[in-house]
């Protein structure tokens, strides 16, 4: 399928200073696919130069569209010496090629520098036209859509599951060529971006052939992830799920399939009939694979299920849950010795079995402290260093109605003839007692009484305590008895017997639950918490810690790796204070070693506001709900803000989609200053701030460029005709959806690496000024591709991985980002009631005329 690619360069701004002469520049355009590039002419002495350039066109093959990236370089002419590189845009053609996507894409892109980061913004026009091809020896994969949703796209139904696809690239890493002693920072860093461009758009395109000979046209939960093997080069993986799916027409067709909590939605729960399907055992009792506590289902009492269940999925929307959920974690940490090749391989394999059995001993104790019996959203994560190894274990835990009530934790031990240390175990007791007890009273755990002869299952014997943890000892049955349990229940016996099992007992004390008014979980939805509010907040947090190299042990090195993620969490649960009541869902926790002694932890999340007098506001007519939703969006301010306006800029409404950055000891909340105060490392922040935000919000362009269409008209991105008047903030949100609102297309995916790199880490303030920078500017550059393909929205962000090196001896760091994601366009559900409660012959013109939006 040959196509013709069509760019035309209209215009630039905000482009620094490259003469110092005049303190101007005088700047020209590359644009370059495959091995064909064309120049713009030089537009001499401006910072906001105006090209209009004629179109360029490239004849290339589908193939290559899958596979390059259109290159927009910006340079500055010098006439006696080499141009100087200002930045680059890259542009992936990929989501252009659907069958239903538009066919332009239009806006302004931050220009990037991987030296310097965001240096201004170019407007750009791309086109696509592509020409049927029969060929059924073709190498390309046009039309097969891929999503990074783990779940089947609103909007969309399943016609088959076709099954799992995986591929794999390999290639050198430029970074270790023998070119790369004689060159630049920047052109090895660029060298290194553009190729891994290119192996990503290979192997995507690799994969959807997968999808084309299963006969599927969608890939669900895409998932690429990224290895630098040093020496050995670079390896791309991918994996997901080839998929028929068919799109829905009309918009109350997939309106049940949305998560978002809506009024449809709540009357369709309570007319559905309460199902447990997912808690029965599917084995037959007598021949089960593994040894497992049965007994009747306590809803429909006909089905086996287990007394404990660990699951990796979210919770199903008709499980029925008994208070609310929380996050739950273990975490681990080991020292092994420095080896190479076979004796690594050796080491590291005789310490993984008992990692994972002590993290699902960590898992269990944790989930019976809390009062629960279920974890869902489990993802266990192992981190191999030169001499460590981390486990991180993060899972949603929750009381299900169907399993029976959890019991007790009982301390046992081989008791000596001290009464101190009796008197120390029966204390610990009291405390794990009493902390039972305040959990079920904090998720609100009051599960209803159930005799035995209404169940009719064989309800195990009083006191009967479950072996899981060590060996059970003689004096086990001397410790004073537990009643913590609605019934006859067993008491989960914690086995103390040396200093680690004490230790063991500590740390599941030391957890501190989340403020009030806070809760958190790593599924999408909060079990137990229905009344959201469209104000959602996404954030990233990165930590960097380097540990001592004396006296490494494995308690302290445990301790360690505690304090920071508790400390982490501490953290947001400080600055998120203002939106309390509110959820923190989908925390995702990254944990990576990229050097000796040195530990990063990356949390993305994202904060949903609840309301607990949603009763109160039910009586409101539409017209009313969206005045109310319009006063809070322009009163709302940022609770963690990317830019801090001095006097001589305007002050304009910001949406709430918002981020937080911090690492080591960032501070996020920056106060305000003048511009004239350049004496520290804060105001250089808060000066590339305002180049972010620029490359943030006004790349939502005009809003009759928002959204072009193939046939050359435009249409308007917001659907409510009266809904219009102002261009917001591009939202993103880790979740598959949007609190309050419908998704009514998917654009393509985004799948976006870069690399940042400094040799000043401490004039720009450091790993903390440097990382906040780095992610920041990253998030403009999402949020200008997908404002530039129409959408308004990126669902199922991920950042996948943040790699962070330095070398503080010389000042340098080096920091490479990969994120991904779908762009979509979200409609909000209280502008459609708005627009379905007016005439259909109003006629509302918007308030937006034909310029810039600017805030």
């Amino acid at each position: 399928m040959p196509g013709k690619l069509k760019v035309k360069i209209v215009a630039g701004r905000h482009l620094p200073v490259m003469d110092r002469a005049s303190d101007l520049t005088d700047a020209f355009v590359e644009v370059k696919f495959g091995n064909t590039t064309f120049k713009t002419d030089v537009y001499l002495k401006s910072l906001n130069p105006q090209w209009n350039s004629e179109w360029f066109k490239f004849e290339v093959d589908d193939e290559d569209l899958q596979d390059e990236p259109l290159q927009i370089t910006v340079l500055d002419h010098d006439t006696y010496s080499a141009n100087d590189a200002i930045g680059k845009v890259y542009i992936d053609i990929d989501p252009l090629l659907y069958s239903e996507a538009a066919t332009v894409i239009s806006g302004w892109f931050p220009i990037y520098d991987t030296i310097h980061g965001i240096r201004g913004e170019i407007n750009v026009v791309v086109k696509v036209d592509l020409f049927n091809d029969l060929n059924r020896f073709r190498q390309s994969s046009c039309g097969v859509k891929f999503f990074c949703t783990t779940s089947i796209p609103k909007c969309y139904r399943a016609v088959i599951i076709h099954g799992f696809v995986e591929e794999l690239v390999v290639n050198e890493d430029p970074e270790y060529q023998w070119i790369d002693r004689i060159r630049t920072p920047r052109a090895s860093n660029e060298a290194r971006q553009r190729l891994i461009s290119l192996m990503s758009g290979e192997l995507q395109r690799k994969i959807g052939l997968k999808v084309l000979e299963m006969r599927g046209n969608a890939v669900v939960g895409y998932l690429q992830c990224f290895d630098l093997e040093g020496e050995s080069g670079l390896v791309v993986r991918a994996i997901g799920t080839a998929c028929t799916l068919d799109k829905l027409s009309s918009p109350a067709a997939f309106l049940p399939a949305c998560n978002s909590p809506s009024k449809e939605m709540k009357e369709l729960e309570e007319n559905l009939p309460t199902r447990c399907g997912f808690c029965h055992i599917p084995y037959d009792e007598l021949n089960m694979p593994f040894p497992a506590h049965l007994t009747y289902c306590y809803n429909c009492r006909k089905q086996k299920v287990p007394d404990v269940l660990f699951t990796t999925i979210d919770l199903p929307t008709d499980a029925t849950v008994i208070g609310k959920g929380c996050l739950i974690q273990a975490r681990l940490c080991r020292l092994k010795k420095k080896a190479q090749a076979e004796a690594n391989a050796t080491a590291i394999s005789n310490l993984l079995p008992f990692m994972e059995y002590e993290v699902h001993t960590q898992l269990m104790n944790k989930l019976k402290l809390k009062g629960m019996n279920a974890l869902f959203g489990l993802r266990i994560q192992i981190t191999v260093g030169e001499n460590m190894l981390m486990g991180l274990a993060s899972a949603t835990g929750v009381y299900l109605a169907a399993l029976p009530t959890p019991g007790g934790i009982q301390i046992a031990g081989k008791t000596p003839n001290d009464g101190s240390y009796e008197q120390h175990i029966s204390h610990m007791q009291k405390k794990i007692n009493d902390t039972i007890a305040k959990n079920k009273e904090l998720y609100e755990i009051n599960p209803p009484e159930i005799s035995e002869e209404i169940i009719g299952s064989p309800i195990p014997e009083p006191r009967q305590r479950s072996r899981l943890l060590r060996s059970q000892s003689e004096s086990s049955d001397e410790v004073t008895e537990l009643d913590l349990s609605h019934g006859k229940k067993d008491a989960f016996v914690l086995e103390i017997d040396d200093t680690d099992a004490m230790e063991d007992v500590h740390s599941l004390l030391t957890d501190v639950p989340p403020p009030s008014g806070f809760y958190s979980c790593n599924t999408e939805i909060m079990p137990g918490i229905n009344n959201w509010t469209s104000e959602i907040q996404m954030f990233t947090s990165v930590r960097v810690i380097r540990l001592s190299s004396l006296n490494l042990t494995n308690q302290a090195l445990n301790k360690n790796f505690n304090d920071l993620c508790e400390n982490l969490l501490k953290s947001l649960y400080f600055k998120l204070r203002s939106m309390i009541p509110c959820c923190l869902c989908h925390v995702n926790f990254t944990v990576s070693l990229p050097e000796d002694e040195l530990i990063q932890v990356t949390v993305t999340a994202v904060a949903i506001t609840f309301d607990k007098n949603q009763a109160l506001q039910t009586t409101k007519t539409p017209v009313e709900k969206s005045l109310q939703r319009a006063s809070t969006d322009n009163e709302e301010l940022l609770q963690f803000p990317l830019e801090l306006c001095s006097d001589s800029l305007p002050s304009h409404p910001f949406p709430p989609a918002k981020e937080h950055l911090e690492s080591a000891s960032s501070n996020s909340g920056i106060p305000a200053a003048q511009r004239d105060r350049c004496s520290s490392w804060i105001e250089l922040i808060k000066l590339k701030a305002q180049t972010i935000r620029r490359g943030s919000i006004k790349t939502t362009m005009t809003v009759e460029k928002a959204s072009p269409v193939g046939d050359g008209n435009f249409r308007n991105r917001s659907a409510p005709p009266c809904a219009n008047s102002t261009v917001g903030v591009v939202k993103m949100t880790p979740l598959s959806f949007i609190p309050g609102a419908k998704i009514t297309k998917y654009l393509g995916i985004i799948n976006m690496f870069f690399i940042r790199e400094t040799t000043s880490l401490r004039e720009e303030g450091g790993v903390s000024g440097f990382l906040h920078a780095f992610i920041a500017e990253v998030f403009a550059m999402v949020r200008a591709h997908v404002a530039a393909l129409g959408g308004n929205a990126v669902v199922s962000y991920i950042m996948k991985q943040c790699v962070f090196m330095e070398n503080p001896n010389k000042n340098q760091a080096q920091c490479l980002i990969n994120v991904s994601g779908d762009a979509v366009v979200f409609v909000r559900e209280s502008d459609l009631e708005v627009v379905s409660s007016q005439q259909p012959t109003t006629n509302c013109q918007s308030s937006c005329t034909e310029g810039e939006v600017t805030t």
